[in-house]
């Protein structure tokens, strides 16, 4: 299995989520095995900037960040862009023991 780093860019709440996704990779498909938001970048709603970042550390919050990139649409444009090489791969291929992955929710 491998790892990339993804970003999901929330306009509506001002914010950036970083996600750890992992992945299987053969012939046809890929096939996304979990997403795990692990960091949130709160942006002024005016400039855009950054103004503070915070770890994700909890499971209750990672499911909640989730389930709103997944109601947002971006799960659904993972696969292709990790086919054409658009994410950032991470180059340790295990996660560490002490973090809990959140499945991708299916329909």
């Amino acid at each position: 299995m491998k790892s990339f780093q993804a970003t999901w860019e929330d306009d509506e709440a001002s914010r950036q989520v970083e996600l750890v996704v992992n992945y299987r990779l053969d012939q046809t498909q890929v096939e996304v095995h979990d997403v795990t938001p692990t960091r949130v970048t709160f942006l002024c709603s005016e400039s855009g900037q950054p103004l503070r970042s915070i770890g994700v550390r909890t499971v209750g919050g990672r499911q909640l960040l989730a389930r709103q990139v997944a109601a947002a649409g971006r799960l659904a444009t993972m696969p292709q862009e990790i086919a054409e090489g658009r994410l950032v791969e991470i180059k340790h291929a295990d996660v560490p023991s002490h973090v809990h992955t959140t499945p991708v929710l299916q329909a």
